[in-house]
């Protein structure tokens, strides 16, 4: 039997070894996300789902099956004229900027639904599902409190459940409800104002 001679190979190996270094930098700094995270998530909410962007949503840990019934409502919503979109910011101004923001946002995610695929919008919402949530960050010890038993025991003077009925006693949010445990302050914030305007119908 005829010895293979290495040498011949030598500069296709090395080539080969070369360009694998690339893509294996890229698969350590991305840990194997899906493409759609990558390419089209990760500018907004990180490649591991906490954003660090305040008035955007952190996606890690959020159920899966929640996420993908957002997207499908993203996809149904009416897109507002552009216009539109800038001056509720405008408006809004610096003591509401939070809303303004967050209403920018859900426009932009409604053109990002409508962009990407079911099957694509589902490998997403499964990667982000998996992924670890980052720790709550401490704040005044007098808000926290006030918080915790609002979010435990309701307001019952005014006839509000308490937030753990829909979103769970540990904060961990279901395929109805969104996870809050972790979740941006400034992003709940904003939700919570664009749920007092009875005008706002975008989902979110």
């Amino acid at each position: 039997m005829k010895s293979l001679n290495w040498s011949r190979y030598a500069p296709v190996l090395a080539a080969a070894v070369l360009l694998s270094v690339p893509s294996a930098r890229a698969e350590q700094l991305t840990g194997g996300a899906p493409a759609i995270v990558t390419q089209t998530c990760s500018g907004c909410h990180g490649v591991d789902g906490n954003s660090q962007l305040p008035y955007i949503p952190r996606l890690a840990g959020l159920n899966a099956a929640y996420v993908e019934r957002k997207l499908a409502s993203f996809r149904a919503a009416a897109l507002p004229p552009v216009d539109e979109a800038l001056s509720r910011v405008v408006r809004n101004g610096s003591a509401s900027a939070d809303a303004g923001i967050t209403h920018a946002a859900t426009v932009h995610m409604v053109g990002v639904a409508r962009a990407v695929s079911g099957e694509s919008g589902k490998a997403a919402a499964q990667w982000y599902a998996s992924r670890t949530p980052a720790r709550g960050k401490s704040g005044n010890p007098k808000s926290i409190e006030e918080g915790r038993s609002l979010f435990t025991n309701g307001l019952q003077s005014q006839g509000l459940l308490a937030c753990q009925a829909c979103h769970g006693s540990e904060a961990q949010g279901s395929a109805f409800a969104p996870r809050l445990a972790g979740q941006n302050a400034a992003y709940v914030v904003g939700q919570l104002a664009l749920f007092r305007r009875p005008a706002a119908r975008t989902p979110r």
